[in-house]
């Protein structure tokens, strides 16, 4: 089921971040991750055997937002190519597009002139080793979203002492808003490795231990 039971923002704005997540660790930094790759110009066979988000035909529809594309193009962060993009989610608060790296796919969360980015290895998607990234939505709610494989309908968000709820996927992807504050566990889900589970980290704290 959706997060009915929580937030839903209407109007969000995130800062322009990189996040890099390789075998379930989320780390944040100021450089560009593998910004000397050099940038794919197509879709790699093992991305998309994986994810079939990535084996459909690109449309206009998957284009990212050119402000956004043209950050994330001088950036190439593992050889990412914004002109490869897929939207997963979309809609008129947020959009998650996956788009395809040397070795890596990443996830941008989109938001007006913002834009936020995580990136898994092709590997740890495709086997469902893929973490959680977040972000501060403007109000101070937080984002929370990822990628995941084929064949997995859900994740389950942790909160609280003992909150659990389910988030479905669409085209690979995940997304869901908490309110600011709330003390976020883990996210987990069953997929080609079996059961996983993964820290979700509040950015809020990120930034402030930086």
């Amino acid at each position: 089921m959706r997060l009915s039971g929580w937030i839903t923002v209407a109007t969000m704005l995130i800062a322009l971040a990189v996040a890099a997540v390789a075998g379930g660790q989320q780390g944040e930094t100021t450089s560009t991750p593998g910004g000397d790759v050099v940038q794919v110009t197509a879709v790699e066979r093992q991305a998309a055997e994986a994810m079939s988000v990535l084996r459909r035909t690109r449309s206009a529809d998957d284009a990212m937002a050119p402000d956004a594309a043209a950050r994330f193009g001088e950036r190439a962060a593992f050889g990412m190519n914004p002109g490869l993009s897929r939207r997963a989610i979309g809609n008129v608060a947020h959009s998650v597009y996956i788009v395809p790296a040397n070795d890596y796919v990443c996830g941008a969360l989109t938001l007006g002139p913002g834009a936020g980015m995580t990136c898994a290895r092709t590997g740890d998607i495709a086997t469902g080793q893929s973490g959680a990234a977040t972000a501060t939505l403007e109000g101070g709610a937080i984002g929370i979203y990822g990628m995941v494989p084929d064949n997995v309908e859900s994740v389950t968000i942790a909160t609280g002492a003992s909150d659990t709820t389910a988030v479905s996927t669409e085209n690979n992807a995940y997304f869901a808003a908490v309110p600011k504050g709330t003390v976020l566990r883990t996210i987990s889900y069953t997929g080609p490795s079996g059961r996983v589970e993964f820290p979700i980290y509040d950015p809020a704290l990120a930034f402030k231990n930086d």
